[in-house]
């Protein structure tokens, strides 16, 4: 079966060089492309390609070439769809939209950060898994002398997707022992090892004839000098590199090393030797690190300093050298705004560039004055974020001047008061609904108090001026007076019930109810109000619908909705339907009044909120507050569907086994 072949798009240089190792080194075919024609000529002349990898910006920029550009593009689309190779497009985020819309048959995006061995498994990932088992498993054997366990052991979850065999050795003395036992096809050594070091270990390597050929790449923790290459040289050493977490530079060489042999060391000059050459190196490690915890001690000092100026409320720090026109903003101020230190140019322009439009002018103002004149700086203004929306900030700064007076340096905290202003805005538009629910109530309860004062002034003084009043007229008096009474206690009670519900929820008791029969009841003793208003109450033809429900609190429920209806649709019908299921219970109660807006919908059940002005229609606006709650709390849901000047339909759904955190 044929091994994997790729074709890699891109202009020669060290990348594609790299990247042409590394898939070769696992048996698998490369070809080479420069640009999007080449790309075409390579895929019709070799049509068993199996995965093209090509860089976004190269297919991009052919978009953008005009007519040319764009038959280009087509020609890609036919030798892909003739091919049938996948196309993997290295990308930024960014770039992927700009990609996808060339319409060309993308398989998949890889991140342009990606690391050499992490681009091999996502590749690996992407070929098919019979292509994978023809290739087979490469035979490359990687010996490892490292004594710092840690880069030891990165080093092996470097080399992991490489799928080499790699062995592990402590010192240059196992190393030794370890290679004559079992020979490998390269050497990777540390400089700086116990018993036998990384150049006495190479030249042990090239004085056994078995061994000698065996390529060998030194390793150090500093960049080698030009004594250390000179002393690889002479002890037969392939190459010298710094060892560095997540650096490509050690793999390159190793790959590029693999097929290559060790050359036989020269014989080394007499006045050089190893023992001399390594006592400098350690010397010269012992003053970096004096001078590292030097700077390491005096680094913890000002980070603390730093870490007691930004503390409080501030979020971030900012840095300007005026004369050089260079600004710092600290790691905390650009994960304030969602910005990576690449994305922050650090210029005062940048910065401006980033306040809002209609902020930018007094800024620059402000900026300006306390430099030329003085004027403290202390302003108020938007940060565009980098999701697209804007932080509210304030900022003070001040400025160090030269001996002439003159700016040189100013610095500044920027604090995010983003949540303070919305917290602020929230209590004041709470502190608004507060005032005008009272006003509302003040007005809702002072009706019926005035309505009963009059008929029980009324019924007084016909008592006082006449000796016997008829009973039908002290009747018609008591029960007009027993209505205000009882809208008073409803009122009252619909406080108090919403009061308790703002901290828990109902409490319920669960009995076998039918929802229909609650349903009637409810239009009953509805059937005056509507009737008043003209409405007449329908309920359809509704089977008895049995669930385990609390009947006061459903009857509460009914009466809110046909209070409703009756109020925003007076003079026209309210029809009512009960149906349900072995599981569900719905309850629909239409009207064909005034409707709802839409844009009043979403927040029609929260407490204070009504669907039309105070000043047209009466209420709390906690009837449908109360009634959300009580259907919540028994595990259903209401909704509600209108079109404004043709009615509302609200619809209760109820399970028939009652509340779920309830059930036996």
């Amino acid at each position: 079966m044929m091994k994997p072949t790729l074709l890699l798009v891109e202009a020669p240089g060290p990348h594609r060089e790299l990247l042409s190792l590394a898939f070769q080194s696992q048996g698998w075919q490369v070809l080479l492309a420069a640009g999007l024609e080449s790309l075409v000529r390579v895929l019709r002349e070799s049509p068993q390609v199996h995965l093209v990898m090509a860089p976004a910006g190269l297919l991009t920029s052919g978009a953008s070439a005009g007519a040319s550009g764009q038959d280009a593009l087509g020609s890609v689309r036919e030798a892909l769809a003739a091919s049938g190779a996948a196309l993997w497009v290295e990308a930024l985020p960014a770039e992927q939209e700009s990609v996808r819309r060339l319409e060309l048959p993308v398989a998949g995006f890889l991140a342009t950060s990606l690391s050499l061995g992490s681009r091999l498994d996502a590749v690996r990932q992407a070929l098919p898994p019979e292509l994978l088992e023809a290739a087979g498993v490469p035979s490359l054997r990687v010996l490892v002398a490292e004594d710092d366990p840690v880069f030891r052991k990165l080093l092996q979850l470097a080399l992991a997707p490489f799928r080499f065999e790699v062995l592990l050795a402590a010192d240059g003395l196992e190393a030794l022992e370890l290679a004559r036992r079992r020979p490998p096809g390269i050497i990777v050594a540390d400089v700086l090892m116990p018993r036998l070091d990384g150049y006495r270990l190479c030249l042990a390597l090239r004085q056994d004839p078995k061994l000698a050929r065996v390529p060998v790449i030194l390793t150090h923790a500093t960049a080698p000098d030009e004594l250390d290459l000179r002393m690889a040289s002479n002890v037969g050493a392939n190459g010298f590199v710094r060892r560095a977490q997540g650096d490509d530079e050690l793999l390159a060489l190793l790959l590029r090393e693999s097929h290559a042999e060790g050359p036989l060391p020269a014989p080394l000059p007499g006045e050089l030797s190893t023992e001399a050459h390594l006592y400098s190196m350690v010397r010269q490690l012992e003053r970096r690190v004096g001078l590292l915890e030097q700077a390491e001690r005096h680094a913890r000092e000002s980070e603390e300093r730093y870490r007691l100026v930004v503390s409080g409320s501030y979020d971030g720090v900012w840095d300007w050298d005026v004369r050089r026109q260079t600004m710092y903003w600290s790691p905390r101020l650009l994960e304030m705004l969602g910005l990576q230190p690449e994305d922050f140019p650090g210029t005062s322009d940048a910065f401006l560039a980033r306040v809002h439009p209609e902020d930018r002018g007094e800024v620059a103002s402000a900026l300006s004055q306390h430099l030329e004149q003085g004027t403290p700086y202390d302003v108020s203004f938007r940060l565009r974020h980098a999701g697209g929306g804007y932080r509210s900030c304030v900022s003070r700064g001040r400025a160090l001047r030269d001996a002439q007076g003159r700016p040189v340096r100013m610095a500044g905290i920027i604090g995010d008061v983003t949540e303070q202003l919305r917290m602020y805005r929230e209590t004041r538009e709470a502190v608004r609904v507060r005032d005008e629910f009272l006003a509302v109530a003040a007005h809702e309860l002072r009706t019926p108090l005035a309505a009963l004062r009059l008929r029980v002034q009324g019924t007084a003084a016909a008592l006082k001026l006449q000796h016997q009043v008829e009973p039908e007229r002290l009747e018609r008096a008591l029960v007009a007076a027993d209505r205000q009474v009882q809208r008073l206690a409803d009122l009252v009670e619909g406080l108090l019930d919403v009061s308790q519900l703002q901290s828990h929820a109902p409490r319920l008791n669960l009995a076998e109810v039918d929802l229909t029969q609650v349903v009637r009841d409810m239009m009953t003793r509805s059937e005056e109000a509507a009737s008043r208003a003209g409405c007449r109450l329908v309920l359809r033809e509704s089977p008895p619908v049995v669930g385990r429900w609390d009947s006061l609190r459903l009857g509460q429920v009914v009466m809110h909705l046909l209070a409703n209806a009756v109020k925003f649709g007076p003079g026209k019908p309210v029809e009512l339907e009960v149906q349900g299921d072995a599981d569900t219970a719905l309850l629909v109660v239409r009207d064909h009044g005034i409707g709802i807006a839409p844009d009043r919908v979403d927040g029609l059940f929260r407490r204070f909120e009504r669907a039309v002005p105070t000043r047209h229609y009466g209420g709390l606006g906690l009837g449908l507050y109360r009634l959300h709650r009580i259907v919540e709390a028994h595990g259903g849901q209401v909704s509600v569907t209108s079109t404004p000047g043709e009615g509302a339909t609200f619809s209760v759904r109820l399970p028939c086994a009652g509340p779920p955190t309830l059930r036996a």
